[in-house]
């Protein structure tokens, strides 16, 4: 038995690793940045809640589809800015269901004209592997049936923002969890690391804001980069298009409705490979920003995640 779980956690790293990385990773990268650096909480002032939708390579078997919900408010206890905020994902993929919840708390500091922040968070990731799996061309069965192991789970990050230029820098899965499932069969979350940076421009005499932007993602063994560039009309139309390197071109468009909500779809186009396997990948984004009644930031940044 122990040699079967094994071999299957094999097939489904083999298939992580055609993904890039374990993280999964999103054409709306820049309305979720909570879910991967936890400074970012609090830090545009506003109570925000966003929920993206993935369904990747969309007709192959097996296909990730994920799922994640991020919510990040400011914190004012007696004159200490800061931020909290939590991040809820579901992660299925092949036969594996991966799911994890973790609360983020970020401490606000103001250097020069910007701010600073740092942050951590921490919680649980259960990983589910649930399926039959054999060798195509072999009767043998390599794998049946279902197991489900948790372990705690720790990342961390900084931020810093001025104007309309913000930059962060984090890791998610800090201490390398292992998922024992057996006295031989082992499986663990690699750490992985984030660089991202925007800038948003208003454009002179003109409804416009442009934001370039980029989010560099790598687990120590391969990287993967993507850069974006998305316009803002009227402060309620907004669109883009973003290029992953040797992967995926993406164009996303959205909306904000009655000042508060903004919707948003985002399609990608294969350019490696896999692209004559599926019908590319869809994302469908929806959100909710606000401004609390009793809190006041230390300094509010331009962003194009609040529309």
């Amino acid at each position: 038995m122990v040699k079967k779980i094994v071999t299957a956690f094999v097939s489904a790293f083999i298939f992580a690793t055609a993904a890039a990385q374990q993280d999964p990773h999103y054409s709306f990268f820049m309305f979720n940045q909570v879910g991967y650096n936890p400074a970012y909480s609090g830090t545009e002032g506003m109570i925000n809640a966003v929920a993206i939708n993935r369904n990747q390579w969309a007709g192959l078997d097996g296909a990730p589809q994920t799922t994640i919900m991020c919510v990040d408010m400011p914190l004012n206890f007696a004159g200490i800015q800061s931020g909290a905020g939590i991040t809820i994902l579901n992660d299925k993929i092949g036969f594996e269901n991966n799911f994890s919840a973790k609360l983020a708390y970020a401490y606000h500091i103001k250097v020069g004209a910007g701010l600073l922040s740092i942050g951590a968070d921490g919680g649980l990731f259960n990983k589910t592997v649930n399926g039959e799996w054999q060798f195509p061309d072999e009767a043998e069965q390599i794998f049946n049936g279902k197991c489900r192991k948790m372990a705690f789970d720790l990342g961390a990050g900084l931020y810093y923002g001025i104007g309309g230029l913000t930059v962060g820098l984090s890791s998610t899965h800090l201490l390398k969890p292992v998922l024992d499932f057996s006295d031989d069969g082992k499986t663990y979350l690699a750490r992985h690391y984030y660089f991202n940076a925007a800038y948003n421009i208003p454009l002179d005499n003109s409804l416009f804001d442009l934001t370039p932007q980029v989010i560099l993602m790598s687990d120590g063994n391969t990287l993967q980069a993507d850069i974006n560039l998305n316009f803002l009309y009227n402060k309620k139309f907004f669109g883009g298009v973003t290029y992953r390197n040797e992967d995926a071109l993406s164009v996303l468009a959205g909306l904000t409705i009655m000042g508060d909500f903004k919707a948003g779809i985002a399609y990608e186009f294969g350019i490696s490979k896999l692209r004559k396997t599926n019908a590319g990948s869809f994302e469908v984004m929806i959100g909710y920003s606000f401004m609390p009644e009793r809190s006041k930031p230390a300094q509010k940044v331009r962003s194009v995640r609040y529309l």
